[in-house]
């Protein structure tokens, strides 16, 4: 059952990080942010979120918190 709770919670943080990625979950916004290495994203106050085999991606927070969230690609970050 532990295991089982696991991986579903890897599978919601993977499916999670490829919407933010993919920019499917919130309000239209004007660009999209270029590629960061990692220590960009921490530098700016992101937040790196590994994907598993996918890579990694960095997330800015919003005022609203996930509401109005940004991302971008991190570049550094290989399998």
């Amino acid at each position: 059952m532990r295991s089982r709770l696991v991986a579903s919670a890897a599978t919601t943080a993977t499916l999670a990080g490829l919407v933010l990625t993919l920019g499917l979950g919130g309000t239209a916004q004007a660009a999209t942010r270029t590629p960061v290495t990692a220590a960009q994203c921490t530098a700016t106050g992101g937040l790196v979120i590994p994907l598993g085999l996918a890579g990694a991606v960095c997330v800015w927070l919003g005022p609203n918190g996930w509401t109005d969230a940004d991302s971008a690609q991190i570049t550094d970050i290989h399998i």
